[in-house]
């Protein structure tokens, strides 16, 4: 039997799609793993990426409820905190 080709790990947008990494919301400047308060859902989630296509925009998180983290996308009309410190356990995990 022939080998499987392995699957491609690398993400691939249409080109119309804008994918930004630092951006600015209000007057603070979010960067992958800043920590943001989400309106209407529990825990912190830290910050990934702001994806715009022509007919819609949002922004990718990781995080949640402590012990159930997952990937979600909000509106940015949706971000009610930037936290300062950096708390959850992902972040603060010791260093080896």
């Amino acid at each position: 039997m022939a080998r499987r080709k392995a699957k491609s790990t690398v993400s691939r947008l249409p080109e119309a799609w804008l994918v930004e990494y630092d951006i600015h919301l209000g007057r603070r400047h979010l960067t992958p793993g800043t920590e943001v308060k989400i309106q209407g859902e529990r825990g912190r989630y830290r910050f990934i990426k702001r994806v715009t296509t022509p007919t819609a925009q949002w922004l990718d998180f990781v995080g949640g409820p402590a012990g159930h983290a997952s990937w979600r996308s909000f509106g940015e009309e949706r971000v009610k905190t930037v936290h300062r410190i950096q708390t959850t356990r992902a972040n603060n995990k010791p260093s080896s």
